[in-house]
């Protein structure tokens, strides 16, 4: 049974060849690896992450039918100013474009210049519609401002008009000097930053606005899954809300989910906790988190979950071919 990989990300050596140059508003950092941005240099650019052709190989050993491009979200350029932010993801979008080519093994989803969101919004259509790209991807917060407080509202309405998907992965977290040891920054700070912005957008009513916007969570929703319930009963009993939520699967609806659970015991309960056809499956390629087993990791869960043959093919292939469907995809 064979996989789209949903969670996966690149970056064209191109890119680091025109920074080195000069010749886009990012520059690189002595070595030629590290990116420099206002806010400090991105980590080193690891070599597989550039590497379409031992990418394929890899893909090949994994039954993984199709992989969907998302850009690197640590150097998509939230700190820098709106002019510069848009000309860097147009390079980002371009020089993937040009490098996937014609090839049907792999799709991508754009690098979207969200501290201007009128910006977001021409650069999501343009890259669907131009270049072929299957939706885009954005962060969590917008240097510090939450998703529902960044002006956003251009790029809810392209993307629910394209019917094109957004993967929301996080970059900024939470949680400051408390998560810089034994890597906690991944390993809480990016599911808690997940659920923390879900939580914010459902609160603030996106999806009564845009009904038509697709969003799929990376890292299995973070915690989510274990929170709709506790958001749902506060939202009846605490101050601060202006609706009472009363069933915890009005607010899990709402998303789509990734498989990037790393303990198949925790992929069984999201998958108790959503429909299969609210679950897409991920490896995060190329990036220490991987999931290296990808299908093997499903089906583990799925059968620890009793769903049957025609769910765990949902989940490997069925979700991911309805999300990268819209107007114009590649």
């Amino acid at each position: 049974m064979t996989m789209i990989d949903m969670h996966a990300h690149y970056l064209s050596p191109s890119v680091l060849r025109e920074a080195s140059a000069g010749s886009v508003p990012v520059g690189l950092a002595p070595g030629g690896r590290s990116f420099l941005f206002p806010s400090g240099p991105s980590r080193p650019v690891p070599p597989p992450l550039c590497d379409l052709a031992d990418r394929l190989h890899w893909m090949d050993e994994r039954a993984i039918e199709r992989q969907i491009l998302a850009p690197w979200m640590d150097i998509t350029g939230d700190d820098l100013p709106p002019d510069a932010a848009a000309a860097w993801c147009r390079t980002m979008n371009d020089s993937c474009a040009a490098d996937i080519g014609d090839e049907p093994r792999f799709g991508a989803l754009a690098a979207l210049p969200v501290v201007d969101g009128e910006a977001a919004a021409r650069e999501l259509v343009r890259s669907v519609e131009q270049l072929g790209f299957c939706g885009g991807a954005i962060p969590t917060q917008v240097g510090g401002r939450d998703l529902d407080m960044a002006g956003l509202e251009p790029l809810w309405e392209a993307a629910g008009s394209l019917g094109t998907l957004l993967f929301m992965h996080p970059f900024r977290v939470l949680g400051g000097d408390r998560l810089k040891v034994h890597f906690l920054n991944n390993v809480c700070g990016n599911p808690f930053e997940t659920t923390l912005a879900a939580l914010r957008l459902y609160f603030a009513r996106t999806f009564t606005g845009w009904p038509d916007l697709r969003i799929l969570l990376a890292h299995g929703g973070g915690v989510l899954p274990m929170l709709a319930g506790r958001a749902a009963h506060a939202s009846r009993h605490a101050p601060g809300f202006d609706r009472a939520v009363d069933d915890p699967d009005s607010i899990l609806q709402c998303f789509y989910y990734d498989t990037i659970l790393h303990d198949p015991r925790a992929l069984t309960l999201l998958m108790n906790a959503v429909d299969p056809a609210r679950i897409a499956a991920g490896t995060d390629y190329p990036f220490p988190m991987i999931i290296d087993r990808p299908t093997d990791h499903v089906r583990q869960a799925a059968d620890q979950a009793g769903l049957p043959e025609d769910a765990l093919r949902r989940i490997l292939s069925g979700t991911a071919q309805e999300l990268l469907h819209s107007r114009a995809s590649r």
